[in-house]
């Protein structure tokens, strides 16, 4: 004597087994194109570096590249021009190294889209210091 499935149960386990490879892929669908919109945002960075150090070489990375720009003997205080971004998962990086006989204070900072979103002081006179964000 074979065994019956009863209907209600039949059904409910279909519609389980659909519904969930559907919204794994509703949920898939939905995380490629947040990620794809995010690629797309631009953004304005603008590095800025100021104190009483003597002309500290500042290095600071351009558009989320790992390519870096170095200005040798920066005189304070310093900034960079704004830069044109694009993509929000890009690192932002800028930092300033003083002179071994400098004791100075230096402080960085990062602007994006006209708002501070990092900045950092040398703990001492004369340490360099480093401000680095991800959006």
């Amino acid at each position: 004597m074979k065994r019956r499935v009863p209907k209600p149960l039949l059904i409910v386990l279909l519609v389980v087994l659909l519904a969930y490879p559907a919204f794994q892929l509703f949920l898939l669908g939905y995380t490629g194109v947040r990620m794809l919109i995010a690629s797309q945002e631009r953004h304005e960075v603008v590095y800025k570096v100021t104190g009483t150090a003597e002309q500290p070489d500042v290095s600071y990375v351009r558009d989320g590249q790992r390519d870096s720009v170095d200005v040798k003997y920066a005189a304070l205080p310093w900034q960079s021009q704004t830069l044109k971004t694009k993509g929000s998962t890009q690192l932002l990086s800028v930092s300033a190294l003083q002179q071994l006989d400098d004791r100075g204070s230096v402080r960085c900072e990062i602007w994006m889209d006209g708002k501070l979103v990092e900045s950092k002081d040398s703990a001492i006179k004369g340490l360099s210091v480093h401000c680095m964000y991800t959006p």
